[in-house]
């Protein structure tokens, strides 16, 4: 079950604010739906929640066995799942990045750090969590890109989503087809 500080960061990183919880229901909608049945959702498990804060926190490298495949196919199949590095921990990332631009050597004796370069690698791995992210709550991209140094709104007034010929979510086009 999603925790209200679950739902906060996922409303941050797809760029829509609590404001828009009565104006845009569609966001609180597709989060409870990625829920098990249990906890009120429309997924027969977990499993889509655990994928969704797997972007927001990151998750370990995890090495085990399939439980049970359908068919005469073998049971107990090893598996690895890789490390994830979470949104949040990319953005916390970037911060501390901010010590070091401008440092190409510390001292004569250290390694020449390229911060810039860093830091654009890990925007573009912010941006690729977002997207993962946007396709598992079933829309076509954020609202705003959170790993950029001026957030995009695709939208013409920031506080309504009333133009809805432009509204990608209802089958408009952002970019004025």
């Amino acid at each position: 079950m999603y925790l209200e500080q679950d739902r906060v960061w996922v409303r941050r990183y797809v760029g829509f604010g609590a404001i828009y919880l009565m104006a845009e229901p569609r966001l609180e909608s597709a989060i409870s739906a990625t829920q098990s049945i249990a906890d009120g959702g429309s997924r027969p498990d977990s499993s889509t929640e655990n994928f969704i804060k797997a972007q927001l926190y990151g998750s370990a490298a995890v090495t085990g066995s399939v439980g049970v495949t359908p068919g005469g196919t073998a049971q107990n199949v090893a598996f690895t799942m890789p490390f994830l590095r979470g949104l949040i921990q990319i953005e916390s990332n970037i911060a501390r990045l901010d010590a070091f631009v401008g440092a190409i050597s510390v001292d004569k004796d250290a390694t020449s750090i390229d911060s810039v370069r860093e830091v654009k690698r890990l925007r573009s791995l912010g941006r690729q969590g977002v997207h993962a992210l946007c396709r598992m709550l079933g829309m076509k991209g954020p609202r705003a890109d959170m790993f950029s140094s001026a957030p995009i709104i695709r939208d013409d007034d920031v506080f309504a989503n009333d133009n809805y010929s432009r509204d990608p979510w209802r089958g408009g086009f952002p970019w004025g087809r």
